[in-house]
């Protein structure tokens, strides 16, 4: 599991880790040696190669001066290239090392020739500190940098864009690889411009655990993210024993003529993600078509669903459902606010034009146009600040709410978590009816389990899916159903 932090809260953890006798100097010399291992082992290591380093006035270049040092030593060619004069105390210790040491030190000059090209550059020009645009004469150095088109290893976040938004006002580098220092901030995992940040690294620091406590002291409690590594534990193994009614009772209420694919998309789902039993409650004209598509789901139609209820665990709703009077008065009629739902795509459009009381075990699942629609805002809106908004619909509509996107937001109200595990495979239509059944299994499985968490699990097994899909198929040629055939691989249980 990954923590996310703004840059409030590492500038807060690391005063704190100061104040219990953490050493300023050496936790940057701790940040420069694993940031020159990530870029060695990127580069099949640094002999004999040509590396520029782009220093900063701040700790930011501080860790670029230690780094460069480190490089030298390790048998590189090494430039330090000063866009501004370091202010700080331990920068100017490091650059007076760097310099003992023989490294080559020069200030950018715009109106000079460019540095020679390199085999590869260092930016260490801003860190979690910048806000705004990039100076003059760092913009320059950006555009000289850029058109090189060699790799770039940016220390904890691209010069020029924003570490805690994610933003880029003017311009930023283009980094190959960035190297979070201690962890992940908000703007790197929550920028729309992730072709500035590239590859994300962490490279851990040796904060002491107590520091940590100062987020309950301050009631900020921060982000965190899972990893694919995380999910096999969060999705044990069942007993031998297990038969289809323990294993999870899922009900759909979704399709309509014309959207059959989309339930048979959620209801396949829920049964690869592991439902003994899913029930589809339906119009009356397309149960052919989803016997067709998904054998193993029961077909109900819709005035015996109302009628005579299946015993369920999971309820979820909406995908390919339609906007009709009747849909409408069908959910209102199927959901209950006590039993764990999610309601999805139509179900939301729903949802944003007629009230319903939504009970805590309720997850919604909306994309940004959706949340704009059930927010009265515009996509724009909703896309620039992901956090507001998720935290806009659960004050509005309650329940646990995944804002979807290439990184999904999920809030509750109390907690909030990102999904950072994705692929561009996951854009196309049919991957949110996969998450729904996805979760909705998990739901079914566990009613009595956090609602929140299964969010998170479902998130995270889907994205997982979405990256092996991708090595398989290739971003633009995987579809929703090879998404799905790969979630048993994605938690391990078959291999590749």
């Amino acid at each position: 599991m990954n923590l996310i932090l703004s840059p409030k809260q590492m500038r807060a953890l690391e005063e704190r880790a100061f104040s219990l006798g953490v050493s300023s100097l050496l936790l940057m010399e701790e940040a420069a040696r694993g940031a020159f291992q990530c870029l060695s082992g990127k580069l099949g290591g640094v002999g004999g190669k040509s590396l520029l380093f782009l220093i900063g006035p701040g700790n930011n270049g501080g860790d670029g001066l230690a780094m460069a040092r480190i490089a030298r030593l390790s048998g590189a060619r090494v430039h330090a290239l000063l866009a501004e004069e370091p202010r700080g105390p331990d920068a100017i210790t490091n650059l007076s090392y760097a310099r003992a040491l023989g490294v080559a030190v020069s200030s950018w000059q715009p109106e000079e020739p460019a540095p020679e090209q390199p085999d590869a550059v260092v930016d260490a020009v801003f860190g979690t500190g910048f806000h705004g645009g990039l100076p003059e004469a760092v913009l320059h150095l950006t555009e000289r940098v850029n058109a090189w088109k060699v790799p770039v290893l940016a220390i904890d976040c691209p010069s020029g864009l924003d570490s805690a938004t994610g933003k880029v006002e003017n311009s930023a580098f283009i980094a190959t690889w960035t190297v979070a220092l201690g962890h992940l901030k908000t703007g790197l995992c929550l920028s729309p411009r992730q072709e500035h940040i590239g590859e994300l690294l962490t490279v851990p620091l040796p904060v002491p655990e107590e520091a940590y406590q100062i987020f309950k002291e301050s009631g900020e409690n921060p982000l965190s993210a899972l990893e694919a590594s995380d999910l096999p534990a969060r999705l044990p193994r069942r007993p031998w024993h297990i038969h289809k009614g323990q294993a999870g009772r899922v009900l759909l209420y979704a399709g309509s003529p014309g959207m059959a694919g989309a339930a048979a998309m959620a209801a396949k789902a829920a049964l690869r993600a592991g439902a003994g039993l899913v029930y589809i409650a339906c119009e009356r004209e397309i149960i052919p078509v989803l016997q067709t598509l998904v054998p193993n789901a029961i077909c109900l139609d819709l005035e015996t669903a109302v009628k005579n209820l299946p015993d369920y665990d999971a309820f979820a709703a909406g995908c390919g459902l339609g906007q009709s009077e009747r849909a409408w008065r069908n959910l209102s009629l199927l959901y209950k606010a006590d039993v764990p739902s999610v309601l999805d795509a139509d179900a939301l459009n729903l949802l944003a034009r007629q009230p319903l009381a939504l009970g805590r075990k309720t997850v919604l699942t909306p994309h940004p146009g959706e949340a704009a629609r059930m927010l009265g805002n515009v996509v724009e809106s909703v896309s620039s600040d992901p956090l507001a908004a998720a935290g806009s619909l659960q004050a509005r509509y309650g329940g646990t709410v995944v804002l979807k996107g290439a990184v999904s937001v999920i809030h509750n109200g109390e907690e909030t978590a990102l999904n950072i595990v994705g692929s561009p495979a996951l854009a196309k239509g049919g991957s949110g009816d996969a998450l729904t059944g996805i979760l909705a299994a998990i739901l079914a499985a566990s009613p009595s389990a956090s609602v929140f968490e299964s969010a998170r699990t479902a998130c995270l097994w889907l994205g997982a899916a979405g990256q092996i899909a991708e090595k398989r198929f290739g971003e633009r040629g995987a579809l929703t159903g090879d998404v799905i055939d790969c979630l048993p691989e994605a938690l391990g249980e078959v291999s590749s």
